[in-house]
C-alpha cells in the first residue's frame, strides 16, 4: 500500500509540532498580567484549589472567580470558569499541587489518554504517538484545555458501544462536562438502551454528587451565571482574541442574520451527510460524527477538534494511493484546520465541510467494495456446491 511521501508526511507533523511549540515559547516569554502559560488551565486549576478549599461556589460567581485568579495567580483577567460543577471532581487533584507542576502533570495525562485510546483505530505503520501531534492537540496542551481528555473519551465511547454498552454509556456521561461537545454522543447512544440508560445514570449520579460535594447552590449558579457569561461571548461584537479559536459558522460569518443563516446550513448539510451514513457500524462513525459537530454546534473551538484532525490524519495515510490532488488538499486542510482560523474563521466551516464529503465518500466507498466482494465471495460458494461431483 502506497503511503503519503515521506517530506510530505514529516512536514506536516513538524509543522504541527513547531507551531504548538513556537505558541508556549512566546506565551512564557510575555509578561502581560492578564496572561499564564497554560491560558485556560489556569481557570481549570483556580476552580479545583477553591474547592478544595471549601469555596466551590466562587468558581461559577463571576466577579468572584476572577478575584481567585488575581490572589492565587496574581492574574488580572476577565476570564470565567464555564463548565458545570462536576468538573471539579476532574480539576480538584491538580488544583492540590503548585501550578506549572499541575499544567504539566495536566499536558502528560492528557496526551496518554488520547494516544492510548486512539490506538484501535490507527491503520497497521501509523505511530500511536503522532495521534497525539495534530495541531488540535498542540493548541490543546498550549491552551490547557480538556480537549484531548474530551476526545479520548471520544473513541472511547464510539469503540464500545456496539461491544461494552454500559461502559460506553458511563464515558458518555463523563463527557458531560462539555454537554454542547456530546450532542452527537447522545445520538449514538440511542443505538443501545444499556449505552444511553448507563449514561443517563452517570450523569445523575454525577450532577447530585457535585451537589453534595461541592455545594446544592453551585448548580443554580452555573445555570444562570455560567450559561448567561457563554451566551454574552457569542453576541458580543468585540475583537476578542478567542473569537481566532472559534470554529462555529454562526461566529465565522459575523453573527446576526448572516450568521444564524450560515449556521442553518452548514448544520443541514452535516445532518445530511450523516444520513447517508447512519447505517454503517458505530466505530465507523467516530471520526465523521465528530467532524459534524464542529458544523452543528455555533459554540465550538479549534482545540477540540483532536479526533477531526487524527481522522483527516488517517485519510492520508490510508487512501493516498486513491486521494485525487483536490482530496488530498482538502485532507490536509482539514487536519490543520485549528491553524486555519488563525488566518480566518470563515475558512474552518467551509474546509470542514468539504472534508465531511470526503469522509463520507469513503466510508460508502468501502461498504459497497465490501458488500461487492462478499455477494461474489457467496455467488462463487453457490456455484461450487451447485457443481455435480
Amino acid at each position: 500500500m502506497q503511503r503519503p511521501p515521506f517530506v510530505f508526511w514529516t512536514s506536516i507533523w513538524a509543522g504541527s509540532i513547531a507551531f504548538a511549540a513556537a505558541a508556549m515559547v512566546i506565551d512564557a516569554l510575555r509578561s502581560e498580567r492578564w496572561l499564564i502559560l497554560g491560558r485556560d488551565f489556569s481557570n481549570m486549576w483556580t476552580s479545583g484549589r477553591l474547592a478544595l478549599e471549601g469555596h466551590a461556589h466562587q468558581a461559577f460567581d463571576v466577579d468572584a472567580f476572577r478575584l481567585a485568579l488575581l490572589d492565587k495567580l496574581q492574574m488580572l483577567s476577565l476570564q470565567n470558569f464555564s463548565y458545570p460543577p462536576h468538573t471539579l471532581f476532574l480539576n480538584a487533584p491538580f488544583g492540590a499541587m503548585p501550578y506549572f507542576a499541575a499544567f504539566a502533570l495536566w499536558s502528560v495525562v492528557g496526551l496518554s489518554m488520547f494516544a492510548f485510546a486512539a490506538r484501535s483505530y490507527l491503520p497497521k505503520g501509523f505511530p500511536a504517538w503522532l495521534a497525539a501531534a495534530t495541531p488540535a492537540a498542540g493548541f490543546c496542551v498550549w491552551d490547557g484545555q480538556y480537549g484531548l481528555f474530551l476526545g479520548a473519551l471520544w473513541l472511547c465511547v464510539f469503540g464500545l458501544i456496539d461491544r461494552r454498552p454500559v461502559r460506553a454509556g458511563i464515558l458518555a456521561g463523563i463527557m458531560t462536562i462539555k454537554p454542547h461537545l456530546g450532542l452527537l454522543i447522545a445520538a449514538i447512544l440511542t443505538r443501545s438502551w444499556r449505552a444511553l440508560a448507563a449514561a443517563v445514570v452517570t450523569t445523575l449520579l454525577l450532577v447530585g454528587a457535585s451537589a453534595a460535594a461541592f455545594g446544592a447552590g453551585t448548580w443554580p449558579d452555573f445555570l444562570l451565571q455560567t450559561t448567561a457569561a457563554q451566551a454574552d461571548v457569542l453576541t458580543r461584537q468585540t475583537g476578542d482574541f478567542y473569537f481566532k479559536l472559534m470554529v462555529g459558522s454562526y461566529t465565522a460569518f459575523g453573527k446576526g442574520a448572516v450568521g444564524v443563516a450560515a449556521q442553518v446550513m452548514f448544520a443541514g448539510f452535516a445532518l445530511w451527510k450523516l444520513w447517508t451514513i447512519r447505517r454503517l457500524p458505530s466505530k465507523d462513525l467516530a471520526f465523521p460524527m465528530s467532524t459534524a459537530t464542529f458544523l452543528i454546534v455555533p459554540y465550538v473551538f479549534n482545540y477540540d477538534m483532536t479526533v477531526v484532525g487524527l481522522g483527516f490524519a488517517i485519510i492520508l495515510f490510508t487512501h493516498w494511493a486513491s486521494l485525487t490532488r483536490s482530496q488530498v488538499i482538502v485532507a490536509t486542510l482539514c487536519f490543520a484546520c485549528p491553524a486555519l482560523t488563525m488566518i480566518h474563521s470563515v475558512l474552518a466551516p467551509i474546509v470542514l465541510a468539504l472534508g465531511m464529503q470526503l469522509q463520507c465518500r469513503l466510508l460508502l466507498a468501502a461498504e459497497e467494495a465490501q458488500f461487492s466482494t462478499a455477494s461474489t465471495t457467496a455467488s462463487t460458494d453457490r456455484m461450487a456446491m451447485a457443481k455435480p461431483a
